[in-house]
């Protein structure tokens, strides 16, 4: 119980640097594509909550129908009648049902938020190597034509380390 709330936690807050790194370091089209692909996600997940809501029941129904027909399928423990016990509960099995229906479209949601995340830190990951490769030039000329007057060039630049 506990790691899934850490881990629901690192995944909001995981999500909200994402969009704060992609609003500092997105130009005009990666925005674009940014804003794309959050909307993308946003109506996948309007859609799935839309057909979870019209289609809870049927889904419950098919699960409590499985579940009663994995209850009731014949087993090979080899114990006598009465020392079985009776698994045709139906409010337990209705329960049970709809806690699978609920756990499925939990998971299905994360799927589609981890994916939405995966794409985002993918054009992030562009975006990073597009700002090293224009800031490359600057660096190297900054190396390169080193501006210091007559002898003070013969000496090394005294680096600080902090």
């Amino acid at each position: 119980m506990t790691s899934d709330i850490t881990q629901q936690l690192k995944q909001t807050y995981g999500k909200a640097a994402l969009e704060r790194e992609a609003a500092r370091n997105l130009n005009g089209d990666e925005w674009k594509q940014f804003q794309q692909i959050k909307r993308k996600y946003a109506d996948l997940i309007k859609f799935e909550n839309r057909a979870y809501e019209l289609e809870y029941k049927t889904r419950v129904e098919v699960v409590r129908k499985r579940l009663i027909n994995k209850a009731g399928e014949k087993n090979r423990d080899f114990k006598h009648r009465w020392f079985g016990s009776d698994r045709f509960d139906k409010s337990d099995i209705t329960r049970q049902a709809e806690r699978q229906v609920r756990d499925e479209h939990r998971v299905l949601l994360d799927h589609l938020e981890k994916k939405e995340m995966a794409e985002i830190d993918g054009l992030l990951d562009q975006a990073g190597h597009r700002q090293k490769q224009r800031e490359k030039p600057k660096n190297d000329f900054a190396r390169a034509a080193d501006r210091r007057d007559g002898q003070e060039r013969r000496h090394s630049i005294k680096r600080r380390r902090d």
